[in-house]
């Protein structure tokens, strides 16, 4: 793995901030100003905006295009008690944003049901079932969320039967809208909403804000004193953004703070009945958002319905714990089956003799669950990094999913194959496809040629970006407190990552034979490290001192508090 600093030198503008953020006489630390205005950070007033949260400074919901088209016809519907279907996709983006936006709905009064396409029967967004589905029940208004935004023709079939069509999504739109009454998504090219980065469920989350006005302003009282939309629902909103995988600046960065503060104090009941299912003490950050509850919420849509996803989270299921203990038990099945997968394609790629010479990984096995082999591309990064395709058989056609390396946009790439493909639909690092068998062949020799002409040198290789070098005598209590006040950490806000370097390893231990626990000093100050998973790489090289590569974090054990550094990387 190569390092790759960002560190930048001592300058005025960060010895300025530093003291300008000085508190009880002591200016904030040089690393961690560095890493700010790294970061953009480069003022006190945008310091205040970082460290301090606040949801009166999120954007007006009407700046959005098509907001106020959605929010009155919404209204009318709730006048005319017309019955509207919310719809929705079967990742955790698209569950959570059903859930939400059907709590709201409830809380409202509204006379509504929901929808969740079947992945296996159905596919990815909107589709003709569904469509038939809403004029079977007499609906009105459709609103569709973290989907719609290429669905063109379901949206015409809706409006040729007389209903309303409120796409909310925050994917690409393609080169024709889809002819909805309305269309709420910001990547639109004459949309001015500031924030381009919003989850599905945050779009919603943006609807829902908006027609809370526009039902005061006709007069309806508020559900429940003090009622405020984003903190009543801003632990959905986090679980989405932190499992979708945006940004988490901005509006996104607001949303993700006060739904982490709610999910520790007064999550709502769904959420707390899958966390209750923890075992141990957890803080509830973005890495259980990742790691616990997102997972347990995919696994419905992956290996059964996703609407046991949204009942749970509803949290008004007679038997909620013990659905969400099936959540817990399908998630299981699900690694299983991802364990067996990853084996079997590792396989195929140490018995192709052609792969050294190749620039992509792309494998295909006619009985791989569909609802695992994204997982699996992702892992197979881990192991041969470079672009990655899992396909397998499903209807007479080939389904897959892809996964992109560093830098790399996946669906560039696969605009360019779109010949070989019935039809594809993604984000630059992840993305889907169908293919006709006779193509199947040709796909992948057309990709892998795509990304030879195309994948720069330095996509090639995993890099990790450190932000400063941190020698040990520098890292205090005070350092600590501060690094987590910069919380919560995802994409365009990471982690910070420091470095050590002539650190000597005075102690260590195998830990379940894949884990590594060292003592490590340097300056003569001692400190615990834990590196998961790099046992092999110790074992082979079996180091007295090394370079590390680290976070930050507080252990705490039987009460007792300690840093201890989390490794990324040692040479």
């Amino acid at each position: 793995m190569k390092w790759i600093s960002t560190q930048i030198p001592l300058n005025q503008t960060i010895q300025q901030l530093s003291a300008a953020l000085a508190s009880n006489g002591a200016a904030f630390p040089l690393p961690l100003t560095n890493i700010l205005v790294q970061r953009g950070i480069d003022t006190f007033d945008k310091a205040k905006y970082y460290f301090v949260p606040n949801i009166a400074e999120m954007h007006d919901p009407f700046l959005m295009k098509d907001m106020d088209k959605a929010t009155e016809r919404l209204l009318q519907a709730k006048i005319n008690k017309e019955k509207i279907l919310v719809y929705g996709d079967y990742d955790v983006d698209g569950t959570t944003s059903v859930a939400m936006m059907s709590l709201f709905l409830t809380d409202w009064g509204f006379d509504f049901e929901y929808y969740i396409p079947d992945r296996y029967t159905e596919g990815y967004g909107v589709s003709f079932k569904g469509m038939e589905y809403a004029a079977k029940i007499g609906a009105k208004v459709i609103v569709s969320l973290d989907c719609g935004i290429k669905a063109n023709e379901k949206v015409t079939f809706a409006k040729l039967r007389g209903i309303d069509f409120i796409v909310c999504d925050h994917h690409k739109p393609g080169d024709e809208l889809p002819d909805a009454y309305a269309v709420l998504d910001t990547l639109q090219d004459d949309c001015q909403y500031p924030c381009k980065d919003l989850s599905g469920c945050g779009v919603g989350l943006k609807l829902i804000q908006g027609l809370t006005k526009v039902l005061v302003n006709a007069g309806f009282p508020l559900p429940q004193k003090d009622y405020d939309p984003i903190l009543q629902f801003c632990d959905l909103g986090a679980l989405s953004i932190a499992c979708d995988i945006v940004p988490i600046v901005g509006e996104n960065r607001i949303i993700t703070f006060f739904g982490l503060k709610k999910l520790r104090e007064n999550p709502g009941i769904g959420l707390k009945a899958i966390m209750d299912l923890a075992k141990g003490e957890r803080k509830w950050e973005i890495s259980d958002l990742v790691f616990f509850i997102g997972p347990r919420v995919n696994s419905a849509g992956r290996l059964g319905s996703a609407k046991d996803a949204v009942e749970v989270m509803l949290g008004k299921h007679e038997k909620l714990a013990l659905l969400a203990e099936e959540l817990h038990d399908t998630n299981h099945e699900r690694k299983s089956i991802d364990t067996d997968i990853t084996a079997e394609a590792l396989e195929l790629i140490a018995n192709d003799s052609l792969y050294p010479q190749k620039s992509t990984t792309v494998l295909y096995k006619s009985d791989w669950h569909k609802g695992v082999i994204g997982i699996v591309a992702s892992r197979l990064i881990e192991k041969h990094y470079r672009p990655t395709i899992l396909l397998t058989e499903s209807d007479d056609k080939w389904v897959g999913s892809a996964r992109s390396v560093i830098g790399f946009d996946l669906y560039a790439a696969l605009e360019k194959c779109s010949d070989f493909m019935i039809q594809f639909g993604g984000h630059k690092y992840a993305a889907g496809m169908t293919v006709k068998p006779e193509n199947l062949a040709a796909f992948a020799a057309a990709f892998d040629k795509v990304v030879t002409d195309t994948i720069l040198p330095t996509q090639k290789e995993p890099i990790l970006f450190t932000d400063h070098d941190l020698p040990f005598p520098e890292i205090n209590d005070r350092l600590l407190r501060l690094l987590q006040r910069m919380e919560p950490f995802g994409p365009e806000n990471p982690e910070p990552v420091f470095t050590a370097y002539k650190v000597e390893i005075t102690d260590y231990t195998i830990l379940k034979e894949a884990h590594l626990r060292l003592v490590l000093k340097q300056h003569g100050i001692t400190f615990t490290a834990i590196g998961f998973g790099m046992a092999e790489k110790f074992r082979t090289s079996n180091p007295t001192f090394v370079n590390i590569a680290f976070h930050l974090h507080q252990n705490n054990w039987h009460g007792k508090q300690s840093i201890q550094l989390m490794l990324k990387d040692f040479v």
